[in-house]
């Protein structure tokens, strides 16, 4: 069995400085932003998301997309001041919205991690944003987040391992930016359109000498 990643576009997606026109356009402030982007679904465990600004009063969280968990999402952090909702961005703002957060996050329901690898996080790697994910052990994105250093991989639905997490790199935003960098040095040499294209030419040649 051969395994080659999806590939996520390394030279659209690209870092940039997190003081956006998007976070202006949304009135976030300098502070510190967590950023979820992409579906609100069931099976994103984001009520960890509203644990952690509770806990984190002094960041911003920000949920950006839309799905069929947000109405009850909304109504749960209806009290929680630093829980902000937008809806999808325009594709071609991807690597703005991508760079507006400080740290992204991944969180997935218990059991889901065997079925699912939220694509998300190739995304996120490119654009040299730390991630937090919150997925079971063992599966993909834990294990590309210990190949690559890119980010911190916590047990699914453990709500204060995943606050701690989150806590440990905004207080130590140069940690953030360092996970940030090797994240987007590991796609560029491990999922860009390059090095997936040789991926496959290496595996056909390989097969080929076989015959």
């Amino acid at each position: 069995v051969h395994v080659i990643p999806n590939f996520v576009d390394t030279e659209a997606i690209v870092p940039a400085d997190r003081a956006t026109p998007y976070r202006a356009e949304l009135g976030l402030g300098d502070g510190p932003v967590v950023l979820y982007a992409g579906n609100v679904g069931f099976s994103q465990s984001l009520e960890l998301v509203l644990a952690a600004a509770r806990e984190l009063p002094d960041v911003t969280f920000l949920v950006n997309g839309n799905g069929a968990a947000r109405p009850s999402l909304e109504e749960a952090a209806a009290d929680i001041a630093n829980v902000r909702f937008a809806d999808y961005i325009e594709p071609e703002r991807l690597s703005e919205l991508l760079a507006t957060g400080d740290v992204h996050v991944v969180p997935l329901r218990r059991g889901l991690g065997r079925v699912s690898v939220p694509s998300k996080t190739y995304s996120i790697m490119a654009a040299a944003r730390p991630v937090v994910a919150s997925i079971d052990p063992g599966t993909a994105v834990p294990q590309i987040l210990a190949a690559s250093g890119g980010g911190i991989a916590v047990d699914p639905d453990d709500a204060a391992a995943f606050t701690a997490a989150i806590r440990s790199l905004v207080d130590d935003p140069e940690r953030g930016r360092r996970l940030g960098a090797l994240g987007r040095a590991w796609v560029q040499d491990n999922a860009s359109p390059g090095a997936v294209g040789a991926a496959y030419d290496r595996l056909l040649r390989s097969v080929m000498r076989t015959r």
